[in-house]
């Protein structure tokens, strides 16, 4: 005798995890944005970097769409250039 669980249990399982690790990978990627600030800005304004630019073109792209969350990234950035 087999003790598998259903298979709607296990997609279940697998929709919660696959949610659950994108919701911290979006947060530790948005958070990172901090300590590379000056990397980012070097690569926008004097163009020696397209890689930074296009990690981080969603995040800037998030905050032009979005205002209240681009404030939000606004003042944590300011947090670490001060």
């Amino acid at each position: 005798m087999s003790t598998a669980e259903p298979a709607s249990r296990t997609w279940k399982e697998w929709w919660r995890r696959s949610i659950t690790a994108g919701v911290w990978l979006g947060i530790v990627y948005t958070l990172s944005i901090g300590p590379m600030f000056w990397t980012w800005f070097e690569a926008l304004h004097f163009e020696n970097n397209p890689v930074v630019l296009g990690f981080y073109m969603p995040l800037v792209l998030a905050c032009d769409f979005c205002p209240p969350f681009g404030w939000l990234v606004n003042w944590y950035v300011n947090l670490w250039i001060l």
